[in-house]
């Protein structure tokens, strides 16, 4: 049987959450399928902020939204590397890594030692058979033939010290970029050492787009692990401004101060990838037989902190005889299929995928409850992130559904549209987020305010469409945000503000709060005062002539002594006929009956319209999203 094959994995490699100064870095390989033993595997790895191994207690995955079995975990890296030399002269190592570091006589005292030192350690601690490309420079580079983790060390101390007045730093990463391209391996690490100086481009003027540079790194499948040392102090701006571009696309990044420090990172970061640990997850049945793409996300767990790694889709294709021999299979079942899927379509009857969400629900009970429609936008975005989008797609055969009676009014089908228009507009925009936002962020991630105090601020300082918008934002369209917004506000274009800003999204999204609901009857027609409002002033209000009344109707004959009684439950209005008749939007009914805001109501021979609204963070509150979940 001819084994299957990996078409595409969405990531290459990923480092979350970006430099070590924002928190833990963790490595993923791209995942590679094993025909024979029918599993999909991949190299996991935590590095802490000072360069060292972050232990990772437990590793779960999820595939297409659902837990996969535990996966297996083998040894070490560096350990079932030895162990596969050892069973095969041929094995090769599925790591090639990079070494671009600054190698000058101007270089301050001690560093210099401490390059040579560490580089040697970092490549010390890795596979013996590991891929290693070193490129030296100054104000031009030298590049080293590929050689073996094992070989690299002796060949570092041989070599002189480069011209070294005019720095070249993103020339030298080109070059060991194209090495590391075209090697075959499954991974690639480039470790770049340097003060961050530069005093070239391609045109010859002024600094590499190191931005630019990154950007191909990160196309290549080759990331960065970035150790920098103090530059000039003439040259110090220009060189933070180089280093920060470069760390731009979320890699590991630690800024040192003395020699040893220097040499103890790199040895530290060695460590780290020889630790890295291979993962096997068990392909289902279905995906050997089938292929198809499905959608791969690991859990990985470190100090009691759960943190979330998305693999994207993976696309697995068979060979063409199993599907010559899948097809004839289908042949041969087909017409018993065809009999199968009608009676079960007869059974089950016609539902919308609409129909399912849990969102319509939610949307409706919000409607109820007399939201605006920016307000409601902002409480379904905290309670259904994932599915928000979906709602300006819904059939228009929600408006007669019998689950949904408000959406049959007036004034619920034309709140409902409000939504969906405010969802489309906002989702049209290219940013949807405006300045006065972007500066609380800033000022926030400026002052390291905690994630759970900047959120409370900004739902405080903004309007609920704003805070709304940002909760909403997915990982890609968040960075390109923060990306236009730092030509404004700079702290939002380093590279420890996109986990920063993440926080703060999570925590708008878990906010707390209490809700209050209140209700009135507005007299529209019949005897009184036109115009009269009638405060609702209990959870359950009796209406009628009665002196024991809660709302009292006077001077109407045609009302009962108690004729209905109007509820409050949690934010969701209802009224209910117990002596005479009633009408909602000229519809008589006969009982419990729920009310919308806008509603209008006869009672006797007056006719009302009905408001209610609801303030506070519905979301979690008593009468919240959770209760929305059910049907109406």
């Amino acid at each position: 049987m001819r084994p299957l094959f990996l078409c595409a994995a969405v990531l290459a490699l990923v480092i979350l959450p970006g430099p070590a100064q924002a928190g833990p870095t963790w490595l993923v390989s791209p995942p590679t399928v094993d025909g024979e033993s029918a599993s999909l595997t991949l190299f996991v790895g935590g590095i802490s902020e000072e360069g060292a191994t972050l232990k990772v207690s437990s590793i779960d995955v999820e595939v297409d939204g659902a837990p996969a079995p535990a996966p297996k975990v083998s040894e070490p890296f560096f350990d079932l590397a030895q162990r596969a030399a050892e069973a095969d002269p041929a094995w090769k190592s599925p790591l090639a890594v990079g070494l671009v570091y600054l190698w000058i006589k101007e270089t301050p005292a001690g560093i210099s030692d401490s390059i040579l030192e560490g580089a040697q350690g970092f490549f010390k601690r890795l596979p013996s058979r590991t891929s290693a490309y070193a490129t030296l420079y100054g104000r031009k580079r030298q590049p080293i033939p590929k050689l073996k983790a094992s070989e690299i060390g002796g060949q570092l101390h041989d070599l002189g010290y480069l011209g070294g007045d005019r720095p070249n730093l993103g020339d030298a990463i080109v070059v060991d970029l194209k090495n590391l391209s075209a090697d075959e391996s499954l991974f690639k690490l480039l470790l770049v050492v340097t003060d961050g100086r530069d005093f070239t481009d391609p045109a010859g003027e002024g600094p590499a787009d190191f931005a630019a540079v990154a950007s191909e790194l990160g196309k290549a499948g080759v990331r960065l692990l970035l150790v920098a040392f103090p530059s000039p102090e003439a040259d110090a701006e220009q060189s933070a401004r180089n280093l920060s571009d470069l760390a731009s696309q979320g890699v590991f990044y630690r800024a040192v101060e003395q020699p040893m420090e220097l040499q103890a990172t790199l040895e530290s970061l060695g460590q780290a990838v020889a630790d890295l640990r291979r993962i096997q997850i068990d392909i289902p049945w279905a995906w050997r037989t089938f292929g198809g793409s499905h959608k791969v996300r690991i859990y990985l767990t470190t100090d009691g902190k759960r943190r979330v790694v998305e693999l994207g889709k993976i696309t697995l294709t068979v060979d063409a005889g199993r599907l010559v021999w899948l097809g004839a299979l289908g042949l041969a079942v087909a017409m018993l299929a065809i009999g199968v899927l009608l009676f079960l379509r007869f059974r089950a009857g016609r539902q919308s995928e609409a129909d399912e969400d849990p969102i319509l629900p939610a949307t409706h009970a919000l409607i109820r409850r007399g939201m605006s429609p920016q307000r409601a936008l902002a409480e379904l975005t905290r309670g259904f992130p994932e599915s928000i989008a979906g709602l300006a797609r819904v059939d228009e055969s929600i408006f007669s559904d019998p689950r949904y009676p408000l959406l049959q009014t007036r004034a619920g089908r034309r709140r409902f549209e409000e939504i969906r228009a405010l969802l489309t507009q906002r989702d049209s925009e290219e940013s949807p987020l405006h300045d006065s936002l972007f500066a609380v962020l800033a000022e926030a991630i400026t002052a390291q305010t905690p994630a759970r105090k900047a959120a409370e601020s900004i739902a405080a300082r903004l309007p609920d469409d704003q805070w709304g918008a940002l909760s909403r934002l997915g990982l890609e369209d968040l960075a390109r945000a923060l990306r236009q917004a730092s030509k404004r506000f700079p702290v939002l274009g380093l590279p420890r503000s996109r986990g920063a800003v993440l926080d703060i999204q999570d925590a708008l999204r878990a906010q707390t709060g209490s809700s209050l609901a209140v209700a009135w009857l507005v007299r529209a027609g019949g005897p009184g005062r036109r115009g009269e409002t009638l405060r609702l002033r209990a959870s359950r209000a009796m209406v009628g002539r009665g002196a024991a009344c809660d709302l009292i109707l006077g001077g109407d004959e045609q009302v009962a002594e108690q004729h209905a009684v109007i509820s409050d439950t949690h934010g969701e209005f209802a009224i209910e006929p117990l002596g005479g008749p009633i009408k909602i939007e000229d519809v008589p009914i006969e009982a419990r009956h729920p009310m919308g805001d806008g509603d209008t109501v006869e009672i006797g021979q007056s006719r009302y319209v009905f408001k209610c609204v609801t303030t506070g963070n519905l979301g979690k509150s008593t009468g919240g999203i959770k209760r929305m979940g059910r049907r109406a």
